[in-house]
């Protein structure tokens, strides 16, 4: 649970989740009491305070909006640490991260200019929302594709814009 990111999502837009969690209908099930196995991290906890709305006229700004705490893809993106966590501050972007599964193993590639600087913007559109490389191979579980499909072209705009201003890893 990528709660270290969902720390920065607006008030707005949590609260606009809280609504749609209330709309669903109530499932009853025994859920067992949550068990950690690692100390928890200092994000762990509370919110530090309000969470203003990213301005969507700052392309790079709601790019990393996007990418971070609503689609976390830099979750995936970033290069492990030594604990196996993303470490968004010193490798953001990229890639490394493995994912073992049913499919096999899939690693997250390099989202930095040095992993995709050669890739069009229409590339890079279609493998976040179609799920296709520029060589024409799938991408793997767990990208999230039918979830990013949905998004308007000018969220998928501001992401490419977000991508592009990252430092080269």
């Amino acid at each position: 649970m990528p709660y270290g990111l969902y720390r920065h999502i607006s008030d707005e837009d949590m609260a606009a989740i809280v609504a749609y969690l209330r709309s669903v209908p109530p499932v009853r099930s025994e859920s067992p009491k949550s068990e950690y196995s690692f100390p928890l991290p200092p994000a762990w906890g509370p919110p530090a305070g309000p969470v203003a709305p990213v301005s969507k006229d700052d392309p790079v700004a709601y790019g990393a909006y996007l990418a971070g705490p609503l689609g976390h893809c830099i979750e995936c993106h970033s290069t492990p640490n030594e604990k196996g966590q993303p470490d968004i501050e010193n490798e953001l972007g990229a890639g490394g991260m493995a994912f073992h599964g049913p499919w096999g193993t899939s690693v997250a590639p390099n989202i930095t200019p040095n992993g995709i600087g050669d890739w069009t913007n229409a590339e890079i559109a279609d493998a976040i929302t179609k799920g296709v490389r520029r060589d024409g191979r799938r991408i793997m579980p767990p990208m999230a594709i039918p979830y990013y499909a949905n998004l308007s072209p000018s969220e998928v705009k501001a992401i490419v814009s977000y991508l592009r201003s990252l430092p080269p890893r």
